[in-house]
C-alpha cells in the first residue's frame, strides 16, 4: 500500500514540477481526436445537408388544349340584391371554382401552402388569418382584388372569370375560412357596382381555336399571294397600253404596291379615293413620290389601268 501511495505521490510531484510535459503529451491525443471528429463531418456532409423528409408536391400540371369555338355571348347584368349573400347556389360554384383556381397556392382548407406556394414571396394568404389583409375581408373588398389581383405579388387578376363566378368565390372564402369577416354597407355595393359597371351586363367576344386561327391566316395569305401573282401576269400582258407606262414610272416595287391596292380594295369606288390612298401612303405602299407629278389625265389612266389590272 505504501508503495501505491509513493507511485502516486512521485507521479503528482512529476506533474506540479513538469507541467508542460504532461499537458504536451495531452495534445496530441486532443489533436487525433479533432481530425478524427474533421474526417468524420467532411464524409458526412452531404447527408448532414439533405433534408431528412422529402418535399412531395402535388402535380397540378394539364395538359394544354386548345382554345374552344366560341360565339359571342352577352352576360347580362349582375343584380346586387342576388349576389350579395352567400346563397347555396354561389357557395357550391365558388367551391368548384376555389378548387380550381385558388387550392393550389393557399391550400384546401385556406392556410396557405399550397402545393404551388413553394418559393413564392409573399406566400399566398392565409385565409384563416385577418392580420394584414391588403384590400379587406368584405365582399366588395375581396371581389376587387380578384378583379384586379395584388401586383408585384404573385397573387393574379382573375377578370377571365365572369363577374358572378368572382362573387361565388368570395362568398366561399368569406363563409369557409375568414373568422367573422367584414361586412359591406349598401354604399360600399354600390361603389362596387359603379367602379366595375356591373348592372350594365358584359358581351363576350368569340373565340376561334388557335390552330383554326392559323389555318385561316394561312389560306388567306395564299389567297393574296395568289391575286398578286396574277396581277404580276396580267401587268406582262398589258405592256401595250398607256396604263403601263405610267404605273411604271411612279412604282419603285411592283409586288408590294399590287399586294397593297388588293388589300385596300375601296379605292375602286372611285378615282379620288384611289388618288388619296397612293398619295398618303407614299413610300410605304411601293409607289415613289413622282405620284405628286401626275397630271389629271395621268392620274385618270392609271386609275382606269389598275381598275382592269386588279
Amino acid at each position: 500500500m505504501k508503495e501505491i501511495l509513493s507511485g502516486i505521490k512521485s507521479k503528482t510531484d512529476y506533474i506540479m514540477q513538469n507541467p508542460g510535459a504532461v499537458f504536451g503529451s495531452l495534445y496530441l491525443y486532443v489533436l487525433i481526436i479533432g481530425l478524427a471528429i474533421g474526417i468524420y463531418y467532411v464524409n458526412n456532409l452531404e447527408n448532414i445537408s439533405r433534408q431528412t423528409v422529402p418535399v412531395v408536391l402535388e402535380d397540378t400540371t394539364a395538359v394544354v388544349s386548345d382554345l374552344e369555338l366560341k360565339n359571342a355571348v352577352e352576360v347580362p347584368p349582375i343584380i346586387l340584391a342576388d349576389v350579395k349573400n352567400p346563397s347555396a347556389e354561389l357557395l357550391s360554384e365558388g367551391e368548384k371554382l376555389y378548387k380550381t383556381n385558388c387550392a393550389s397556392c393557399h391550400g384546401e382548407n385556406g392556410v396557405g401552402g399550397g402545393a404551388a406556394s413553394a418559393g413564392l414571396n409573399p406566400a399566398p394568404r392565409n385565409f384563416t388569418s385577418k392580420d394584414n389583409w391588403k384590400n379587406g375581408t368584405k365582399l366588395s373588398q375581396i371581389y376587387t382584388t380578384l378583379q384586379e389581383g395584388l401586383p408585384p405579388s404573385a397573387m393574379i387578376s382573375y377578370n377571365f372569370l365572369l363577374p358572378k363566378e368572382r362573387f361565388a368565390i368570395a362568398h366561399y372564402i368569406r363563409k369557409n375560412f375568414i373568422p367573422s369577416p367584414d361586412n359591406d354597407s349598401d354604399a360600399d355595393l354600390q361603389a362596387l357596382d359603379a367602379t366595375y359597371n356591373l348592372s350594365a351586363g358584359l358581351k363576350l367576344a368569340a373565340q376561334i381555336p388557335v390552330a383554326k386561327a392559323e389555318r385561316l391566316l394561312i389560306s388567306e395569305n395564299e389567297n393574296q399571294v395568289k391575286k398578286v401573282n396574277d396581277a404580276v401576269v396580267a401587268l406582262n400582258k398589258l405592256s401595250g397600253e398607256a396604263g403601263y407606262d405610267v404605273f411604271n414610272s411612279v412604282v419603285k416595287n411592283k409586288n408590294v404596291a399590287l399586294s397593297f391596292l388588293s388589300k385596300n380594295g375601296n379605292w375602286k369606288q372611285n378615282e379620288n379615293g384611289f388618288v388619296d390612298l397612293v398619295i398618303n401612303n407614299v413610300n410605304q405602299n411601293g409607289f415613289s413620290a413622282k405620284v405628286f407629278s401626275l397630271s389629271d389625265n395621268e392620274w385618270n389612266t392609271l386609275y382606269n389601268f389598275m381598275i382592269k389590272l386588279i
